[in-house]
């Protein structure tokens, strides 16, 4: 039996109440002696559901003691821990380095801009806020971990500044870390492992031995599961694809030409990744994209730009820069054919019928290999060291003979699916254990209440910016994008 410490607060993962839940009961049924430590109080913003009175004003309601409930019936004692009052425990020089990577990350997905150049007075207090506390973070979680033998300590995800400071609390004290995070290949599931969830390299290679069990058959049914998802208009691990219209939907391409499809993607959150995902040399992923039109469109091919539906959620200034680059990418390629974050045209009818199939580092790359298309990457991406696609990290491999087709080895990249699928376990809670409605599809008015959640009114403004401006950014059209551009 081990004693084993499990890192919890309100918003560290989609589902929080339902993942952190769901992972204590089943380390319970393991046998472990577990604890839940709080860390909510360090919380700079709080994502919650609305107060209980706002939700009966509007005929749901919120089970608040719910939770308590869970940890009782399982036994786990909620500690909170504080920072000491008398003496501070700060993180060693290098190790508060990668936090501030993961502060940065923080602010640009907050702020959703393009750059924290130049920083804003709202950054700038922002920022002072998330350091505070991720120091505050730091203090409690090694005060509390010298005073309870500990045999690990698991963490949600690891990407951000507080998530980030509770592993190197533990690493410094020599205890071991395991990572938890929302179901990210099966519906209605959470992750558990021993690697961080976006550490590229570490994931990749234990591909191989979290696999080897499996036959090819085993392997290549778990992929086609986790792809039926991903297209489902249901999707649990896709929320987009319900917005597309079904495969086969009318798309503006050719039918007898060979057809490039451009899918860009954004990089804020990568920042918090460190080297192991700044490795290419462009400018700009559209640089990498012009380059390629040039060569493949001399082919004959029809080419096609599919933004991600999430581009619609970026600050105004972030839709303007893209615009502008896409006036721009136009401007050199007149028969390119964009299709918006706000088109119904379905990403994986594109794909199905693609030649070339160029990417950033967006998961539609990975899914386009399973289905044995030649994919080329401009970036680092979870998976581009088992799947058999080809990485374009600099303008000088851009070159003919690099952007000849091939025949595409599907294995690999089934291969890291399967990989995904295997770490994926139950959820034994669903939103029907905390609120009568489920915040994933709540209606706008049950999304409005979330206003009056526990926050700084700074915070309020800028949920109700937010809204303004994916309103804005989703009526776009491509008529006006002069206008945007302007």
């Amino acid at each position: 039996m081990s004693k084993i410490a499990v890192v919890h607060y309100l918003g560290a993962t989609m589902r929080s109440r339902s993942v952190v839940a769901s992972l204590l009961s089943d380390l319970v049924d393991d046998g472990h002696e577990v604890s839940l430590l709080d860390i909510s109080h360090f919380s700079t913003i709080t994502q919650d559901l609305p107060p209980a009175w706002i939700a009966r004003a509007l005929g749901q309601e919120v089970f608040t003691h719910r939770f308590g409930e869970v940890l009782e019936e399982l036994r786990v004692p909620h500690y909170q821990p504080q920072a000491p009052s008398n003496a501070s425990v700060s993180p060693p020089a290098k190790r508060w380095n990668e936090c501030l990577q993961a502060l940065d990350s923080e602010l640009l997905t907050y702020f959703r801009v393009p750059s924290l150049s130049p920083e804003s007075r709202a950054m700038a207090r922002m920022r002072e806020l998330i350091t505070n506390n991720a120091l505050a973070t730091y203090s409690a979680i090694s005060s509390w971990l010298g005073k309870h033998e500990t045999d690990e300590l698991i963490i949600p995800n690891g990407r951000t500044s507080r998530q980030k400071i509770a592993r190197v609390a533990a690493e410094e004290l020599g205890i071991a870390v395991r990572f938890y995070e929302n179901g990210r290949a099966r519906r209605n599931s959470y992750y558990l492992g021993t690697t961080q969830p976006h550490d590229r390299l570490a994931s990749q290679k234990e591909v191989g031995s979290l696999t080897k069990h499996l036959s090819a058959e085993a392997i290549a049914e778990l992929a086609e599961q986790w792809l039926d998802e991903r297209m489902s208009p249901s999707s649990d691990t896709n929320s987009f694809s319900g917005a597309w219209g079904q495969p086969t939907s009318p798309v503006d391409i050719s039918k007898t030409k060979p057809l490039a499809v451009f899918f860009p993607s954004s990089t804020d959150e990568y920042l918090a990744f460190g080297p192991m995902w700044n490795i290419d040399e462009w400018e700009s992923q559209f640089q990498a994209f012009d380059l390629i039109m040039s060569i493949v469109e001399k082919r004959g091919c029809d080419l096609v730009l599919r933004f991600h539906p999430s581009l619609g959620e970026k600050s105004r200034e972030y839709f303007r820069q893209t615009a502008a680059s896409i006036e721009e990418l136009q401007g050199q390629h007149p028969s390119l054919v964009v299709h918006w974050h706000n088109s119904t045209v379905n990403s994986y009818d594109l794909v199905s019928r693609a030649d070339y199939v160029i990417v950033e580092r967006s998961t539609i790359g990975l899914e386009a290999n399973l289905k044995g298309k030649p994919v080329w990457l401009n970036q680092a991406a979870q998976w581009d060291l088992v799947a058999d696609v080809r990485q374009a990290l600099s303008p000088s491999q851009i070159t003919e003979q690099f952007l000849t087709p091939w025949g595409v080895d599907v294995s690999g990249a089934q291969k890291f699916v399967a990989y995904w699928m295997l770490q994926e376990h139950p959820l034994r809670y669903s939103w029907k254990d905390w609120a009568t409605w489920n915040p994933d599809s709540a209606p706008w008015i049950l999304r409005l209440a979330t206003l009056f959640t526990d926050n700084p009114w700074s915070h309020r403004v800028q949920l109700v910016r937010n809204v303004i401006t994916t309103w804005r950014n989703n009526r776009f059209s491509r008529r006006n994008l002069t206008k945007e551009v302007g």
